[in-house]
């Protein structure tokens, strides 16, 4: 399946269980990076979730993703905000205008890029002191939790590789795009969730089985099972987390 179809029959579980970003993460943007009057490309931008808080802030984002279910509920989501500019293209071949982003950002994104031709793409649409910025959440794996959650992951579901593994490609893919010398920054970002919406969250990763096959029903069980043992008593759970972010210009 195409990259730009993995998400197809994900984006409702996207849309209503994904979490954004640590506050952190935009305040960097909006204190060091991003100028008052900057223009901000979100490629691989989903259902909006990173380009959410900088609209609200009044920047003009101009959200491009491949996938007509996610853009979707982006455009339900932003619906009539002119802030908000939906474009229909895949990270390599963008169609914005040559040399008009200030900002081109991947969040929880850069590792589904096809490399070479989205830096390319990125070094053509960025203005010549334009920075390239990626956010990815990631899971702490000396939380036990999250130990057996990942080894859940490794029984149920055949793509399964890691819970941290955009960050794990996203590195090397930041050294092709920015060389060693791009700068990053964490920030705690504890996840909490209730018990259905981390169902839902886990439904909409790229490597849980097929929506409504018996596999699914399996993981659901056992992702149940798994946050009883953990949490019991209670509906609510919260997981450790940081918000990664990196940025830098283009070589």
């Amino acid at each position: 399946m195409a990259n730009e179809e993995l998400f197809t029959n994900r984006a409702e579980n996207y849309q209503k269980s994904r979490p954004g970003y640590a506050e952190g993460v935009i305040g960097l943007l909006l204190g060091e990076i991003l100028k008052p009057d900057g223009r901000i490309a979100d490629i691989g931008s989903g259902t909006g979730l990173f380009a959410k808080p900088l609209i609200e802030h009044g920047f003009s984002v101009y959200c491009v993703e491949p996938n007509a279910k996610m853009r979707e509920q982006a455009v339900r989501e932003f619906a009539g905000n002119p802030h908000f500019i939906s474009i229909a293209a895949v990270a390599e071949a963008t169609t914005l205008e040559e040399h008009s982003m200030d900002i081109v950002a991947a969040a929880s994104a850069l590792h589904w890029f096809e490399m070479e031709n989205f830096q390319r793409e990125c070094k053509r649409i960025l203005k010549p002191e334009g920075i390239f910025f990626a956010v990815i959440n990631c899971r702490n794996y000396t939380d036990p939790f999250t130990l057996r959650q990942h080894k859940l992951c490794q029984r149920l579901c055949p793509d399964f590789t890691s819970l941290s593994h955009g960050l794990e490609k996203t590195i090397p893919r930041l050294e092709i795009l920015l060389g060693k010398a791009y700068q990053s920054q964490r920030f705690d970002f504890p996840l909490t969730y209730t018990k259905e919406a981390f169902i839902q969250r886990s439904l909409s990763s790229s490597y849980a089985p097929e929506p409504d096959s018996p596999e699914e029903r399996e993981y659901i069980k056992a992702l149940r099972q798994l946050m009883e043992e953990f949490f019991p008593h209670t509906n609510r759970i919260t997981l450790p987390n940081q918000s990664a972010a990196f940025w830098g210009r283009p070589i």
